[in-house]
């Protein structure tokens, strides 16, 4: 049976963008020495890291360990999202109506793309009495 703690942590660490040296580097400069071949045991699940070293991960991938799901019930934010509402959040106003206007237009026309698939794909599947 696979490990799950060590798909986790090398999902986390991919879906981060960081190379397991780079991982190894940043936890050495923050006092939590590792080498990247201890990184890659614990991605194959030879070894597990401790709690310390567990949380430090989680933080540096921006990994939420609670299940993907925050507090509110709403899940948890991927790297990229959290950039994305950082910039919005040093938008100013003008900005930020400008996101969202554009976001509703996107919003829109995804809707109307599935829409469309899904009546073509409806329509492919009826043989109209013929068969």
């Amino acid at each position: 049976m696979p490990n799950p703690i060590a798909s986790i942590l090398k999902q986390a660490r991919k879906a981060s963008g960081l190379s397991v040296k780079d991982t190894a580097a940043h936890l050495n400069n923050i006092g939590i020495h590792l080498s990247a071949k201890t990184l890659y045991g614990y991605e194959s699940g030879i070894s597990m890291p401790n709690a310390d070293v567990f949380v430090a991960l989680c933080q540096l991938y921006q990994y939420d360990p609670s299940g993907g799901v925050s507090d509110a019930g709403m899940p948890a934010l991927h790297a990229e999202e959290r950039s994305l509402l950082d910039d919005y959040r040093q938008l100013d106003p003008c900005g930020q109506e400008f996101v969202r206007t554009v976001l509703g237009h996107e919003k829109e026309r995804v809707r109307k793309i599935r829409e469309w698939k899904e009546a073509y794909s409806e329509g492919e599947n009826d043989s109209g009495g013929c068969g």
